[in-house]
């Protein structure tokens, strides 16, 4: 059986998978990789790409993070600007494979307007964050003088994640298995 690592950086071709499982050829040898508590996933195509396995990823801080309840108990004087401070770095710290609104409890409409009435009006919870995230809200709360609360843990979990040019699985492990 091949190590994960023997893996890295190199061109496969994905021949198959499932909910539990990822097969993948390399140089015409074919492995297949189990997933340990598959966490999150998003394979679609069956194509050739690289492989390549982390263990610290911003894909990954969803999942290895505790996640903290953010409270506002005063409003910003300009809240458009409060959001895109807090939308900006949000996207700085997951480079992008992360939206902004994936931190609002719920994508519906009702809840997007639930979110921009607590802004305005000072108070309500605004987001659920993890760890990472939550420091840089702290820090533009600061910067627009605005009171927060959260409540969470700070729970580390270790996850690892499989990508595939930009197919991916996020698992507790993977576990190299027979073919």
């Amino acid at each position: 059986m091949n190590l994960i690592k023997d893996f890295q950086e190199q061109t496969v071709e994905i021949l198959d998978f499932q909910t539990t499982y990822l097969v993948v050829q390399l140089n015409n040898v074919s492995s297949r990789f189990d997933f340990k508590n598959k966490k999150e996933a998003f394979l679609k195509y069956k194509t050739k790409g690289t492989f390549r396995y982390y263990t610290h990823h911003p894909l990954l801080i969803n999942h290895n993070e505790s996640s903290h309840e953010v409270f506002i108990n005063s409003k910003p004087e300009d809240a458009e600007t409060f959001i895109a401070d807090l939308r900006t770095s949000f996207h700085e710290i997951t480079k992008g494979w992360r939206n902004f609104e994936d931190y609002i409890e719920s994508k519906s409409e009702i809840f997007d307007s639930v979110f921009n009435k607590n802004i305005r009006k000072g108070s309500g919870k605004i987001l659920t964050v993890p760890s990472s995230l939550l420091a840089e809200t702290e820090r533009i709360c600061q910067k627009h003088h605005i009171k927060m609360t959260t409540f969470g843990g700070n729970k580390i979990t270790q996850n690892e994640l499989i990508m595939i040019d930009h197919q991916f699985v996020i698992a507790e492990q993977f576990v190299p298995s027979s073919m």
